[in-house]
């Protein structure tokens, strides 16, 4: 290519690109309607967008002394002052599956059933709140009327609940609708980078956002300690049952031991002194195995405290005073630029299409 070429190329770019910025001032008027159009659209938008306030916690669980700790999660901890060793246990919940947790739908059921109050006498539950608000009425004095007593609320007679063994669940068509409601107000993430994990709630109402927290927080940590100390609870139960049967048959030779020597005070007999040993005997081994079957319940009750898992709090949760939603200057600069964009494109190709039009039409 020659430099004259060069240069008329150069030229010929240059002459079409003034041309590109010629037609769209010429058309400005035009740019500049369609632009304030889009933004009263985008002003609009904004204004009827639901506002929703964000609340958050942040949270470091202290794992087992044996369990696998996420990248980063050891340091952070250690801040809190907490110990975290490296290596692997089955009894422990990583925190990467917390999310996973969190997500199951009996964990989704227990939080419509979760109390939005504290106060006991308050018959207000998550899923009433749902229903009034997808309603459109007013909380105030009509929640009662939505408000179903647990159980029943949500599960047939024929189901069982997260906490039994059965893995069958059967949902209504109301239930499907507020487990998909509830599911887009919550989030649970672990960082694994810096290790904690987050619960994050998004709601109309701030107070209730900050009741979301409270309540997904408290239950996920209360789903984990049962998980956690599944199995330690379950062998202090077997231990205390047979603590207090073996007290029991204990107590009878006991009992059994005293009224044989009241009955026979003044005899020395040999078979006499015969039954006192074997009775002696059946006594000193029921003693023996009900002293280390105690020795063995308070020891499982040591491990049950010893594994029960401890949740240091990094980040409260707080009532939010700002919204995090809708963010109304965003939302109009978006459309301002779609405005110009779609304007502006609309100059530049009317022409050519119209142009390809006559050609096919002229065919």
């Amino acid at each position: 290519m020659t430099s004259n070429q060069l240069q008329d190329g150069t030229e010929q770019d240059s002459i079409d690109v003034i041309e590109l910025v010629a037609s769209l001032w010429q058309n400005r008027k035009f740019i500049i309607k369609i632009s304030l159009i889009f933004v009263i659209a985008g002003i609009l938008v904004s204004l009827l967008s639901p506002v929703k306030y964000s609340a958050s916690t942040v949270f470091v669980p202290q794992l087992g002394s044996d369990v696998k700790a996420p990248s980063g999660l050891s340091s952070l901890a250690s801040i809190a002052g907490i110990n975290i060793n490296s290596d692997s246990q089955t009894g422990d919940i990583s925190p990467l599956l917390y999310p996973k947790l969190s997500s199951n739908i009996p964990f989704k059921l227990a939080l419509l059933s979760a109390p939005m109050s504290e106060d006991i006498s308050d018959t207000l539950n998550l899923k009433s709140y749902l229903l009034v608000q997808q309603s459109g009425i007013n909380i105030l004095g009509t929640v009662k009327k939505y408000t179903i007593g647990l159980p029943g609320l949500l599960f047939s007679k024929d189901v069982a609940t997260s906490n039994t063994k059965s893995t069958l669940i059967s949902l209504t068509q109301e239930e499907e609708e507020l487990i998909e409601t509830i599911s887009k107000k919550y989030n649970v993430s672990v960082n694994e980078k810096q290790g904690f994990v987050s619960v994050i709630a998004l709601d109309k109402n701030p107070v209730v956002a900050a009741k979301l927290v409270r309540i997904i927080t408290s239950n996920l940590q209360d789903e984990i300690i049962q998980k956690r100390l599944e199995k330690v609870q379950n062998n202090l139960d077997f231990t205390q049952t047979q603590y207090n049967q073996k007290k029991l048959e204990f107590e009878k030779i006991q009992d059994r031991l005293a009224r044989f020597k009241d009955r026979n005070q003044n005899i020395s007999s040999s078979l006499f002194l015969n039954e006192l040993e074997r009775i002696q005997a059946e006594y000193s081994i029921a003693l023996n195995v009900v002293k280390e079957l105690a020795a063995q319940v308070e020891s499982a009750k040591l491990q049950v405290n010893k594994d029960t898992p401890i949740f240091s709090v990094i980040e409260p949760v707080t009532v939010p005073s700002e919204r995090d939603s809708p963010k109304r200057t965003l939302i109009v600069l978006i459309w301002s630029f779609l405005g110009i964009i779609i304007s502006s494109g609309f100059v530049l190709i009317k022409d050519p299409i119209a142009e390809i039009l006559k050609e096919v039409a002229s065919k």
